[in-house]
């Protein structure tokens, strides 16, 4: 999951608990109505489905190890406000919500987003040194592709048409946001 392009949403209209809090550490992002959290500690055990590690990740060591030694799990003001979760929507929208979240972020380059996943996923637990090292391997793999030269190659046609930087021109930056890459040339010469 954490090497894919593939954007992973976790569409909680319940209570996610243990191994579904884990699950849902494990996704990408996570829209929520109820309440989530681990609590092994309580029948003398851990979380032991990623949950020690995962969570630590998202919102820190000292919250997620306080979470983890109470075991009370989080409502869903705390797992928002903590970085748990991204959205906290009525029951009812849960899914809907979720989907849209997906589909917001598919437009985006797959190999793009696989690029970002593994820098932040992997580069971001090892020492800065070393993400740095696995950042740029990203961004030159993605620089050098075929999408990547393409969309760079059209960004820098419409700058030198224009005179100006397409992602200051009013309005340009929301049209990127919707349809996943910077609107160029490309999209009124067919190209």
């Amino acid at each position: 999951m954490n090497a894919s392009g593939v954007l992973y949403v976790a569409a909680l209209n319940g209570s996610a608990l243990g191994l579904g809090a884990e699950f849902a550490w494990a996704c990408d992002l996570r829209v929520m109505d109820f309440f989530i959290g681990q609590p092994e500690i309580l029948l003398g055990i851990i979380p032991g489905g990623g949950g020690t590690q995962r969570l630590t990740r998202l919102i820190g060591t000292h919250r997620s190890l306080a979470a983890i030694l109470e075991g009370k799990p989080f409502t869903p003001e705390e797992a928002l406000a903590n970085g748990a979760v991204d959205k906290v929507v009525a029951q009812d929208k849960v899914v809907a919500q979720a989907v849209e979240l997906a589909e917001h972020f598919g437009k985006r380059s797959k190999a793009s987003v696989a690029a970002a996943k593994r820098s932040v996923y992997f580069g971001g637990s090892m020492s800065l040194e070393d993400g740095l090292h696995v950042e740029r391997a990203e961004f030159f793999a993605q620089i050098m592709s075929e999408e990547g030269q393409r969309l760079m190659l059209d960004y820098q046609a419409t700058t030198a048409d224009t005179g100006e930087l397409p992602l200051y021109t009013p309005g340009t930056y929301a049209r990127a946001l919707a349809s996943g890459s910077v609107p160029g040339r490309r999209s009124t010469s067919g190209r």
